[in-house]
C-alpha cells in the first residue's frame, strides 16, 4: 500500500512539475524560466525536478509528449476523420496562445519528433483514425494507410516548423489549406473507395 502511496505522490510531483513548466514557458517564454522558478510555482525541491528530470531538455521532451498525448485525444475522440475541422480546431488554439506557446513548439519539435515518427504516437492514432476511416469507406483505398498518415503527419510536423521559424506565417492558413489538400487526398474517388 505505501509503494502505491509513493508513486502516486510521484507522479503528482511529476505533473506539478509539468504544469508548473507550461504555465511559465507561456508566460514569459521557454528561454527565460529557469528551473528555479519552475520549482518555486511547482512548489517542489530542485531535487526533486532532477529527480524526474535528469537535464531541462528532458522536462521540455516530457512536456511536449503530454501536448502530443492531448492532441491525440482530440483526434481520437472525433467519430470520422474531418482534418479540415481537425486542424482549424489546432489552429484556433495556437493562435490563441501568444507568442512564447510558438516559441515552446519550436524548442519541443527541436528536441524531439513528438512522437512523429513511425513508431511515434501521433502517427499511431491518425494511422488508426486512417485504417477505421478506410473501413468505414470515408477514406480512400488507392493509397496504403501507413503511407496516408506519414503524409499527414509531415505535413503537420511541417507546418508547425514553418509557424515556429517565421513570425510572418499565417497557421490558420498553413494548417487550413494543408488540411483541404489532405483531405482531397484522402477522399475516396465515386467508383474506387
Amino acid at each position: 500500500m505505501s509503494s502505491d502511496r509513493f508513486e502516486r505522490r510521484k507522479q503528482e510531483s511529476r505533473a506539478r512539475i509539468l504544469d508548473a513548466a507550461l504555465t511559465l514557458f507561456r508566460a514569459q517564454g521557454v528561454e527565460s524560466t529557469t528551473i528555479e522558478e519552475i520549482c518555486e510555482r511547482a512548489d517542489v525541491a530542485t531535487r526533486t525536478f532532477f529527480n524526474h528530470f535528469p537535464k531541462r531538455d528532458d522536462m521540455v521532451r516530457a512536456l511536449a509528449l503530454s501536448r502530443l498525448r492531448g492532441l491525440e485525444s482530440v483526434l481520437a475522440e472525433r467519430q470520422a476523420l474531418d482534418l479540415v475541422a481537425f486542424f482549424d480546431e489546432v489552429a484556433d488554439y495556437l493562435e490563441s496562445s501568444g507568442e512564447s506557446y510558438r516559441e515552446l513548439v519550436g524548442t519541443m519539435l527541436a528536441l524531439s519528433r513528438g512522437g512523429t515518427e513511425r513508431s511515434g504516437e501521433l502517427y499511431g492514432t491518425f494511422l488508426t483514425v486512417i485504417k477505421n476511416g478506410v473501413a468505414k469507406g470515408e477514406v480512400t483505398t488507392r493509397h496504403d494507410p501507413q503511407t496516408l498518415a506519414d503524409i499527414v503527419v509531415g505535413t503537420l510536423t511541417a507546418v508547425l516548423m514553418n509557424w515556429t521559424a517565421d513570425g510572418s506565417y499565417s497557421i490558420r492558413s498553413g494548417l487550413h489549406d494543408s488540411a483541404v489538400a489532405l483531405a482531397d487526398l484522402l477522399t475516396p474517388n465515386e467508383g474506387n473507395a
